[in-house]
């Protein structure tokens, strides 16, 4: 491989004076790589180029992104169609996407310069809404879709449906819907399983749910999965992609979640296994180093 273009997604909220991003610049130019930055931050950095986004999606070998899993998210979700491996420097609070810690940096730029990792699939779903037989609206997720109600509104009751086998209705929040990467973020937080994310699967969890024996259910990622809102709803209900991209939907509409054509690639440094990993962002104040 050449000289490699690395391209820099910068959270500003939580990197506000840029220390964190001039430290990684200067150290993947230390290690002979070329960084790629938006213009603002370029030129806030003192450096001579920036580029705009569709200039560095075009030009980047890989990607890192300096925040949190939120940051991590939006830019996977930006470049997905460009099939960039991807990582994320962890400026947040507990990071399971973006897992490299600030004292860790200088051995994963290094790492990434001598190719010393691995790159990882993930799956990816794609979420249609499909509005009187017309498709209105088309999504991804690397995290979840969640259909929830919105706001003030009252109890929803979603009919779920396997291909064309009726599962359950379920009345209460909403359901979410997830990857196995997601398994330990909104899916975790309403009782979900955590699933290791390199398998291959697609969760859904409700969202509490207003009947006693409702649990989440797997299926195959070869399944076509169906949620119907009942005819009868007359609030308003949201189908969010991440907790990023969001889209009103309505009584009778149907949602359709399969796997995307393609994953997403993360880049992984990691030597230790995922429950280690889990247990350290979950419980230890200190988190493990890459070896």
């Amino acid at each position: 491989m050449g000289r490699k273009n690395i391209g820099l997604f910068v959270n500003r909220k939580k990197d506000k004076e840029l220390k964190i991003t001039g430290k990684i610049v200067n150290l993947i130019l230390k290690y002979g790589m070329t960084p790629l930055l938006p213009r603002s931050i370029s030129d806030d950095l003192g450096l001579r180029e920036g580029y705009t986004e569709s200039e560095m999606l075009g030009m980047s070998s890989f990607l890192i992104s300096i925040g949190g899993d939120g940051t991590l998210l939006n830019m996977a979700r930006t470049s997905y169609s460009h099939d960039i491996p991807l990582f994320g420097i962890n400026l947040g609070t507990v990071g399971f996407l973006a897992d490299v810690e600030i004292n860790e940096i200088e051995k994963a730029v290094k790492r990434l310069a001598d190719e010393d990792f691995e790159i990882k699939n993930r799956m990816v779903l794609s979420a249609t809404v499909f509005r009187d037989n017309s498709a209105v609206f088309e999504g991804i997720a690397i995290n979840d879709a969640v259909v929830n109600r919105d706001g003030l509104s009252r109890i929803i009751r979603l009919h779920v449906f396997v291909d064309d086998q009726f599962v359950d209705s379920f009345p209460g929040d909403g359901v979410i819907v997830s990857t196995p990467t997601g398994s330990t973020a909104y899916n975790l937080s309403a009782g979900g399983p955590i699933v290791q994310p390199d398998m291959e699967m697609m969760i859904t969890t409700p969202i509490c749910p207003h009947i006693l024996y409702s649990r989440s259910f797997i299926t195959s990622p070869d399944r076509k999965l169906r949620i119907i809102i009942n005819d009868d709803y007359a609030d308003s209900a949201i189908l969010t992609m991440d907790g990023q991209e969001g889209f009103r939907v309505a009584a009778g509409d149907e949602i359709v979640v399969t796997r995307a054509p393609k994953d997403i690639k993360f880049v992984s440094f990691k030597d230790i296994n995922f429950f280690d990993v889990l247990r350290a962002k979950i419980h230890d104040p200190v988190l493990k180093p890459i070896h």
